[in-house]
């Protein structure tokens, strides 16, 4: 697979992980406004962001380990953009864990356990937002001096499996999702910023 094909594979997942955040959000104020959302589109969400941010980590993971061995000690600005990628995946994974571990506590506990899953995903957004995502160009610099095209494509990781692993987590959501949270009716992108004083 060619590098550029592999780059708009990687566009299209995080595009509909973006997609699929924002279906969850609505179903989630939806419930929070008093609507009956069912357990389970919750869940097929939280499946698939799980899966997405895998292989998100995963490809994080990749590029600093590929760019590690290229940065000596001396460059204090290159080891300070590595730490940072490592210490934002590993916010990034226990946040996740948590969602996950919250998602299966609302299961069991049902209407009692709401409130903390809630809490829980916004706590999981705050991290997605401000820790993970707000400084995920900070290695590109570094990614075009560095990387060949078969570096890229290594890191992209895309292959035939996980791309119908996508389509199939991506279908389940649609069909669990209530009206108004259809996750193909969402642009990808962050939240609004919240208007200024």
């Amino acid at each position: 697979m060619a590098e550029f094909q592999s780059r708009l594979m990687t566009q299209r997942e995080r595009r509909r992980l973006g997609q699929v955040r924002k279906s969850f959000e609505a179903g989630l104020e939806q419930q929070a406004k008093g609507g009956s959302i069912a357990i389970e589109f919750f869940a097929t969400c939280v499946d698939y962001i799980k899966a997405a941010m895998d292989r998100l980590h995963a490809q994080d993971q990749r590029i600093y380990d590929f760019l590690k061995p290229h940065v000596p000690d001396s460059d204090s600005q290159g080891t300070a953009i590595l730490d940072n990628l490592d210490m934002r995946l590993s916010k990034s994974r226990v946040a996740l864990d948590k969602l996950v571990a919250a998602r299966d506590t609302y299961r069991a506990k049902g209407a009692a356990g709401w409130a903390d899953f809630k809490a829980t995903v916004a706590m999981f957004m705050d991290v997605y937002f401000n820790t993970l995502m707000k400084g995920q160009h900070s290695t590109l610099e570094m990614q075009d001096k560095i990387f060949t095209e078969a570096t890229w494509i290594a890191v992209a990781g895309i292959s035939e499996d996980s791309l119908q692993i996508e389509a199939t987590q991506f279908a389940m959501v649609k069909r669990q999702a209530p009206a108004g949270a259809d996750p193909d009716s969402f642009k990808a992108g962050p939240p609004p910023a919240a208007p200024k004083n």
